[in-house]
């Protein structure tokens, strides 16, 4: 009989390794064997089915992905409340099992939340007796520490997992009102590199809310002060002490570990003299002092409220205590407290400044005045002392300085109006916030921050006329603006005609003020909308990604879609993954275009179903127009055509606009542009000429995308043969400024004269207008197709290969690029799988790469192969 040799698994055996930030769970049951030797092996069998189904149903409510339940439970959580949400129930069935039982059953629990990774073993190996579906990673055996060392009953989570669960609290409705959130302290772990905060949170009668012990694997880190050589220390000094009470009479003022970037707190005004005038007037002006410097990061008041809300003093005025205690938990270096009192005939304001260490007053600067008009000079002449004081030369101080009467007002009735506007806009309260900004220019129309703010507010609103008209003001009123402020005006000013200098601007913003998150974020979205640089988001977004940013969640999806523009749609989807973990709502668009570029349908449709509508007719369709691009992913072109149509349908009810339907006209006259009917010359010419009115009377803020559709409208034109209509369209928009400065019109307008050239039988200059090795950049996904088609014209079918292969492989950049949100990412979608079908036709025939692409596109497009659109597009081939 022959002898098999064993069979050597290849690499293709191998599973896919997935990485993903997860909160790892893992909990046991206290004494488990004793429990078995106590009951006797039928009764402890029966008591584990009926643990298992209080487990699995407790996972199924919770969204949990169950790994292992051999030694305990170790399961997955998309988000740290679930997994926390878990716990608390399988807490709370163990301990009503074992009541019904008639004996005590408790169960510890650790989480963590961390990048793991994942794969599926082989079938074979799970036949072997191996798990279906393994997890490792660093993040594991963090959450097995925190078993080992917590207490019967206990739920420990790292420092990372609370603060995020916590966040979240009120997703557990009013169980919330329940629960205690413990900090136990700094505990080290054996075999983890770095100290952490534990955490325990729980329910009064079921868990113990007491510090665990410390162990072999897991210890509590006790202060140096605490140790016992150092208290033999403290003793021998107590005598040395006794000497040095003379000495402390003459000892120098207590210092403050402050450096350059690090961040700071202001407590709320205690303002002494009974004007109410003062306050919130002087917390605005102390914060635009300080925001001048490039020395020191200050918590906006958006970062502060956030805070408070994650520990649940949301509202709360903050005192010393209170900001002292928020920035030893957000990690901040320094409190600043302002005071304002009256004695006699004078006004003083003084600033202490806080050590949250401690607790201590370090030092304290303040100047006196008579008058209101004093004030505001006098907590400029404080707020130097205090730079000065955190270690930033004078020099500096007096380089980035504008006198705050100038910078802001020195009429305190403007200023404090316009401080009551500026929490109105944060509260989401746009009209008040627009109405006291107006009152604070019409005391002081000098005041360029309030018309600033105004500018934004029209901005936001889609009002061109009224956006330039309030940036007018304040350009007139530019020296008293600072030079943060003026950074950010010149770049808002500039996104409206200039996106390139905008992106300049605004970028210089982020460089000189690295704490300032809106430039930071504005720079990124610019360059990654309008400029097409993709790769430009993660260098200026660098050090967003930190809890001091209250934009951390959309800063953290804007990297990731940059990186599904990219081309890497794995990398997307974990920083996708992350935004949502730290609390990203609303459109999920991106994440479902990335797992749908990697043919991940179910997990696309998963993540569509956890979408929340935002209530603005537009970007709800927007966020929608998944349902056309994943059945035309397929194949399915009448599924794609009818869901536009229904997508329509639904804009109309909800009362989108007509730029807005415009865009789902466009997305369903590309579809037909693939196999065009006998009306669709007719519908295209009606749809354009509607545009082109539309285009004549638009402003600035529409006008580049108004530009985009009547190019595409131009290149369907050329593309079904009426390429003098095509000739008509492009010179309309030809010589417009929009045309040259945003890439995708650029680009648009070459694909548009290549189509022509195509249509009129010179490939030659079809080619030269879209010449370049693909991928280097300069040109949108869409122009490789062209330029392929091209090349099969001029005969070079070999570079017409590589071209298609470059489509097929980034499909990843189909999906992502930018020019998705001017109705453009079907003709990409359909490009992308129309590129497998001439790989196997431009391939050798019967060779084993032209055999591999037919079968790559059976498997993408199953039963679309005698489509009209893929019959015309073979033809052409």
């Amino acid at each position: 009989m022959d002898v098999q040799e064993p069979r050597t698994p290849s690499h293709l055996d191998a599973p896919v390794v997935r990485p993903m930030l997860r909160a790892v769970l893992v909990c046991d049951i206290v004494e488990s064997t004793a429990l078995v030797e106590k009951l006797g092996d039928a009764r402890a069998a029966a008591f584990m089915q009926r643990h298992d189904q209080l487990m699995l149903q407790a996972m199924k409510l919770c969204h949990g992905q169950l790994v292992d339940k051999a030694d305990g439970v170790l399961a997955l959580f998309e988000r740290p409340i679930q997994a926390l949400d878990f716990a608390l129930r399988y807490q709370r069935g163990l301990y009503e099992l074992g009541q019904a039982e008639g004996f005590q059953l408790k169960a510890r629990t650790g989480i963590h939340v961390g990048d793991v990774m994942t794969w599926a073993n082989h079938p074979r190996d799970v036949a072997a007796g191996a798990k279906p579906f393994e997890v490792e990673g660093l993040a594991k055996p963090v959450a097995a520490r925190l078993i080992t060392l917590a207490l019967p009953g206990q739920i420990l989570m790292s420092g990372m997992a609370q603060n995020l669960a916590q966040r979240a609290a009120g997703e557990l409705g009013e169980r919330a009102g329940r629960l205690r959130w413990l900090m136990h302290g700094r505990y080290r772990f054996k075999g983890v590199p770095a100290p952490m905060l534990v955490h325990e949170v729980g329910e009064p009668g079921i868990a113990p809310l007491r510090p665990p012990d410390s162990g072999p694997k897991g210890w509590r880190e006790v202060p140096l002060w605490r140790r016992p050589p150092v208290l033999a220390a403290e003793a021998m000094l107590l005598v040395a002490l006794a000497g040095a009470v003379l000495w402390s009479t003459f000892r120098s003022e207590p210092a403050i570990a402050f450096a350059e970037r690090d961040w700071v707190v202001v407590a709320d005004l205690q303002n002494r003299t009974g004007e109410i005038m003062f306050d919130d007037a002087l917390d605005t002006a102390l914060r635009v002092g300080l925001e001048q410097s490039q020395y020191v990061n200050l918590y906006s008041d958006l970062q502060v409220d956030r805070a408070l809300q994650r520990m649940q003093r949301p509202g709360q005025p903050l005192d010393r205590q209170l900001a002292t205690e928020l920035a030893l938990r957000e990690g901040a270096r320094a409190v600043i407290l302002p005071t304002i009192a009256q004695v006699g005939g004078v006004i003083r304001v003084s600033l202490e400044v806080i050590d949250p260490k401690t607790g201590v007053t370090v030092y304290s600067e303040s100047a006196d005045g008579r008058g209101v008009e004093s004030v505001l000079p006098s907590l400029d002449t404080a707020l130097a002392d205090v730079r000065g004081r955190l270690g930033e030369t004078m020099a500096a101080v007096s380089a980035d300085r504008v006198p705050l009467e100038q910078a802001t007002t020195p009429n305190i009735e403007a200023l404090r109006a316009f401080s009551l506007g500026t929490t109105a806009r944060y509260k989401g309260q746009a009209g008040d916030a627009e109405a006291l900004f107006r009152e604070a220019v019409r005391l002081d129309p000098g005041f360029a921050m309030a018309w600033l703010r105004l500018a934004f507010l029209r901005y936001v609103e889609g009002d061109e006329a009224g956006t330039r008209e309030y940036l007018a003001q304040a350009q007139a009123h530019r020296d008293r603006l600072t030079r943060r402020e003026l950074l950010f005006m010149e770049g808002a000013e500039a996104t409206l005609d200039d996106a390139p200098r905008a992106v300049e601007r605004l970028r210089l913003l982020a460089s000189l003020y690295p704490d300032d998150y809106r430039g930071r974020y504005n720079a990124a979205f610019f360059a990654h909308f309008d400029l097409l640089r993709s790769e430009q988001v993660a260098e200026v977004m660098a050090g967003t990604d930190v809890p001091q940013n209250p934009q951390r969640p959309s800063a953290v999806y804007m990297i990731a879609a940059a990186e599904l523009a990219k081309g890497d749609a794995p990398a997307a989807i974990a920083l996708f993954e992350k935004s949502r973990t730290l609390g990203m709502r609303g459109s999920l668009r991106e994440l479902i275009d990335a797992h749908a570029s990697l043919r991940q349908y179910d997990q696309a449709r998963r993540v569509a179903g956890q979408q929340t509508a935002v209530g603005l007719p537009a970007q709800d369709l927007e966020s929608r127009t998944f349902e056309a691009s994943l059945p035309l992913d397929q194949g399915d072109w009448r599924g794609a055509r009818s869901a536009l149509v229904v997508l329509k349908v639904d804009g109309i009810e909800a009362g989108a606009t007509a730029f807005a339907l415009g865009k789902i006209d466009l997305m369903a006259l590309s579809l037909r542009a693939y196999a065009p009917d006998a009306a669709f010359s007719a519908d295209l010419h009606a749809w354009v000429e509607a545009e082109k009115v539309a285009f004549a009377s638009s402003n600035a803020m529409n006008r580049r995308e108004y530009i985009f559709r009547l190019l595409a409208g131009a290149w369907m034109a050329a593309h079904v043969g009426e390429v003098d209509y095509a000739r008509t369209l492009l010179a309309v928009v030809a010589d417009d400024p929009q045309t040259r400065v945003y890439p995708f019109n650029a680009s648009m307008a070459r694909v548009v004269e290549a189509e022509i050239a195509l249509a009129e039988g010179r490939a030659p200059d079809a080619i030269a207008r879209l010449a370049g090795d693909p991928g280097q950049g300069g040109d949108i996904y869409f122009s490789k197709a062209v330029l392929m088609r091209a090349l099969v014209a001029a005969g070079d079918r070999k570079q017409a290969s590589r071209v298609a292969s470059w489509l097929a492989e980034n499909r990843a950049v189909a999906f992502g690029e930018p020019t998705y949100t001017r109705g453009w990412q079907l003709a990409n979608v359909a490009e992308s799988n129309l590129a497998l079908r001439a790989m196997a036709r431009l391939a050798e025939p019967g060779s084993a790469e032209a055999a591999e692409a037919s079968e790559a596109f059976a498997n993408a497009w199953p039963g679309a192969g005698d489509s009209a659109e893929v019959a015309r597009r073979d033809a052409a081939l």
